[in-house]
């Protein structure tokens, strides 16, 4: 066997080998910059992180089945999915939110596409959610009130649970 031989098999064999799957970061519409800022400021005080904002967006839109697209990002206000770590729940939350979405367990799997129908769902119902609380505070004061007020008009309510009647 000469070398050309040798070396065409070991390239045979890392092309089978499965690319690992990336974790996207986590992005947000850039109309909602000037909501996110006010939520996120020292004068709001609620949250402290935009992560945690994304977060809580992200149920109030799935509690409402309100899914977003983001349109236009600004890539390098991603967020890191290591960041949402901090969160004990990050990876249920994600996963049981494309789970909802999609009926089946098919978001379950180790692929780079369930990694990115995850993310993108994540993204899209925390874009809805913020977008319910920009129409709430349209005419409102944003402060910490007006926050207990919106959560109290749209969580406090009845909400329809997600079918999570699934095979597994």
């Amino acid at each position: 066997m000469n070398s050309s031989d040798s070396t065409s098999g070991r390239d045979s064999t890392e092309a089978k080998i499965k690319a690992p799957i990336s974790a996207k970061r986590i992005h947000r519409a850039k109309d909602k910059q000037e909501l996110v800022d006010l939520l996120t400021s020292d004068t709001m005080g609620v949250f402290k992180e935009i992560w945690r904002l994304q977060l809580f967006t992200a149920l109030v839109g799935v509690a409402h089945k309100r899914r977003v697209s983001l349109g236009a990002v600004d890539s390098g206000k991603g967020i890191d999915q290591e960041t949402f770590a901090r969160c004990p729940a990050w990876p249920g939350v994600l996963y049981l939110i494309a789970i909802a979405e999609a009926g089946n367990a098919e978001p379950l799997a180790s692929t780079q596409g369930a990694e990115d129908a995850r993310v993108l769902a994540f993204e899209e119902y925390s874009n809805g959610g913020l977008e319910m609380m920009a129409d709430f505070f349209r005419g409102r004061a944003a402060d910490l009130n007006g926050l207990l007020e919106f959560i109290e008009t749209n969580l406090a309510g009845e909400v329809a649970a997600p079918s999570l009647d699934l095979a597994i």
